[in-house]
């Protein structure tokens, strides 16, 4: 005795056995998609790809036994899965099934066996058992296609009603434990509410003004709404697609009444988003929503005023793109792979915006494209921070081959050029600052055991790169001559000690010896400090007694002022045979 009637819930339904099966088969496997057949045998392939092979269902709605005419529907599905997923140069099939609400009997199972025999992969007939099993593991959808959605009212209030009653505290449960699980019954009903979407729901709190920030690309939600409760706490609610086609089988679309004012940055981000699909946040707007489980006609929600943000998608990833250096001759100068980081297409207008890098990411592209109207390339310098310097200097050196003159070229792999820009002007910066700071970080790596990495281009101060590139000089064998003017040096506090320091002010003054002040250099570019290891010697070639100062009558603690003498010039070099990790004096 099956189940569930099969006959009897189709004919009461007014829904066909094929898409429920598909329903049941889409909720038991999350990664699994539907396709709805071009050919005329009848019946929806679900297809599920695993890294092991391929598992097609082809569904067939037969809930009695099979005529000549229906069985003939299922060899010709057959040829169809054949040509379709069968060869050496598609991914292997892992199992076939034929899934009918009608249990085969032995006769039909042999011709079925006749019919696949050749196959080299495992073929199943699934009948009503196994269609049972999946019907009992989700209830609210057999309710939902046998009564309708009056019956899954019904079947939503039972439920509802063991939801909503008091929450009591026992003896051996505690309040909070009571909440949750009457949480958790409230969870249940939510999710038997659609058999494409869940809604997740919850509340957070966030510090400072404004919504919690927009999703990340990995949040699988195609929509969130969120609703101020006071005191930084927001409610949330997402809908999120059971499995990957959901949005394929149930669209959901939106109707959108943008309020913001004309010339406002507001109606910019809108115009942007129109034009070239850019994402925009928190502006002004109605939304309503159509399609999907949120949409109610008794809530009036939607005809409120909110704040509307538009997040960007995890797509698949594009084929590799290459950009080609044309002479003006027609000869390759070089040629790099892009990095595409965006990519978005106008919502109103179907225009293209690509953002690409180069390896390592020196030059960011934003190409803009028209369609037959043509496109515009514009490159700033990308994000360099943290970055390799021998690495950022090398590809540096390549891009400043580009001529007055040169072709861009955007083309996968080997194919015809997609695109091809005249005029594209790299940034002065690359050759104003990125190779100089490269080149500078690249040869004071050697000089000492901290990984020096490329700072925030942004952030650096021109008195800080200045200085960088001074220590570069510096190590690389010549010394830095500078001139001084006056120094202070305070005498001991301890009287006792007053005759020594006379003495040694007198030799210094004498030109018995000279100051020397010995450094392993610290400097910061931008908020990064940088540390070198080999030491730097300052040398003053000769000191003086500022006048006005008696050296004989120092006195504990007082301030001695000391200039330049007839040689104001002080020298600045590294350290000579060096061995690292032992001091200098």
């Amino acid at each position: 005795m099956p189940t569930y009637d099969w006959s009897f819930m189709s004919h009461r339904s007014g829904e066909s056995i094929e898409s429920l099966v598909a329903t049941l088969l889409r909720l038991e496997y999350s990664d699994a998609r539907q396709v709805n057949p071009s050919q005329g045998d009848g019946g929806i392939d679900i297809i599920r790809e695993t890294p092991d092979g391929v598992i097609v269902w082809q569904v067939k709605g037969f809930t009695t036994a099979l005529s000549s005419s229906q069985f003939r529907q299922v060899k010709s599905s057959w040829v169809r899965f054949n040509e379709e997923h069968v060869g050496a140069e598609r991914p292997p099939v892992l199992e076939y099934h034929l899934v009918t609400p009608w249990t085969p009997t032995e006769e039909r199972l042999g011709e079925f066996r006749d019919m696949v025999g050749e196959a080299g992969f495992n073929c199943v007939w699934d009948g009503d058992a196994y269609l049972s099993g999946l019907g009992d593991r989700h209830p609210a959808t057999m309710h939902r296609f046998t009564y309708g959605d009056g019956a899954l009212e019904q079947f939503v209030n039972q439920k509802a009603m063991i939801a909503s009653s008091p929450v009591e505290r026992a003896d051996s449960i505690s309040m909070m434990s009571a909440i949750e699980t009457r949480q958790d019954a409230l969870n249940e009903l939510r999710d038997q509410l659609d058999d494409n979407y869940r809604i997740e729901h919850g509340t957070l709190t966030v510090s400072g003004e404004g919504p919690p920030m927009p999703p990340g690309l990995s949040d699988p939600a195609i929509f969130h709404r969120m609703e101020y409760l006071g005191d930084g706490r927001w409610k949330y609610q997402s809908v999120v697609p059971r499995s990957a086609d959901a949005t394929s089988v149930d669209p959901v679309s939106w109707d959108v009444t943008f309020l913001e004012e004309a010339g406002s940055e507001g109606a910019a981000a809108i115009q942007e988003w129109a034009d070239w699909g850019t994402p925009f946040q928190n502006v002004r707007g109605r939304v309503r929503m159509i399609g999907g489980p949120l949409p109610d006609p008794a809530d009036d929600i939607d005809e409120r005023e909110s704040r509307l943000s538009f997040a960007e998608v995890k797509r698949a990833d594009p084929p590799p793109l290459y950009l080609r250096c044309l002479t003006a001759a027609g000869d390759t100068r070089f040629r790099f792979r892009l990095i595409p980081r965006i990519r978005t297409t106008g919502a109103k207008t179907g225009w293209m915006k690509l953002v690409t890098e180069t390896p390592e990411g020196i030059i960011r592209f934003d190409i803009r494209i028209k369609g037959e109207e043509g496109m515009q390339v514009n490159a700033e310098i990308g994000q360099l921070h943290g970055k390799d310097p021998e690495s950022v200097l090398a590809e540096a050196r390549v891009l400043l081959q580009v001529a007055e003159g040169d072709v861009f070229s955007v083309e996968i792999n080997q194919t015809a050029p997609l695109f091809k820009s005249h005029g594209t002007v790299l940034p002065t910066a690359l050759e104003g600052t990125v190779v100089p700071m490269a080149d500078a970080l690249s040869s004071l790596q050697s000089r000492t055991s901290a990984e020096l990495r490329m700072p925030d281009m942004a952030s650096i101060t021109d008195s800080q790169f200045g200085l960088l590139l001074r220590y570069a000089s510096i190590y690389g064998g010549t010394a830095h001559v500078w001139r001084w003017r006056e120094i202070s040096i305070y005498a001991p506090t301890d009287v006792s000690e007053i005759p020594a320091f006379i003495e040694q002010i007198g030799e210094l003054l004498g030109g018995k010896y000279i100051p020397v002040y010995v450094e392993e250099p610290v400097f910061k570019l931008g908020e990064d400090s940088y540390k070198i290891d080999h030491p730097l010697v300052t040398t003053r070639h000769s000191v003086r007694l500022v006048e006005g100062q008696d050296l004989d009558a120092v006195q504990p603690g007082e301030q001695i002022r000391l200039g330049p003498g007839a040689d104001e010039k002080v020298t600045t070099a590294m350290v000579v045979d060096w061995t690292p990790g032992t001091s200098v004096f």
